[in-house]
């Protein structure tokens, strides 16, 4: 499996042969790997938490919004041709 890197914020993700690896783009000597099973933990982890981390991330604006919406636009926006407004996360396969 090899599926295209993403840059974001600093960073970059690539996930290939079953390892994601997480690249700083100022150090590429920062970096880690991450097996396949190791990296669903991970984003089991951040689901669990990212009523959090989006307020962290965003501050006041979830709150007016509601900490369970995504910014459209973003990665996460799930919002599509069967999608109604203020449509809440989906669990993405988890």
């Amino acid at each position: 499996m090899d599926i295209g890197e993403m840059v974001v914020h600093g960073w970059k993700f690539h996930l290939v042969n079953d390892e994601l690896s997480i690249t700083s783009e100022q150090d590429p000597n920062v970096h880690v790997e991450l097996e396949a099973k190791a990296a669903y933990s991970l984003l089991d982890y951040l689901y669990q938490y990212r009523d959090d981390l989006a307020v962290a991330a965003l501050g006041s604006q979830v709150l007016e919004d509601g900490t369970s919406r995504v910014t459209s636009g973003s990665a996460f926006d799930s919002s599509g041709p069967s999608s109604t407004p203020g449509q809440e996360l989906s669990s993405r396969g988890l």
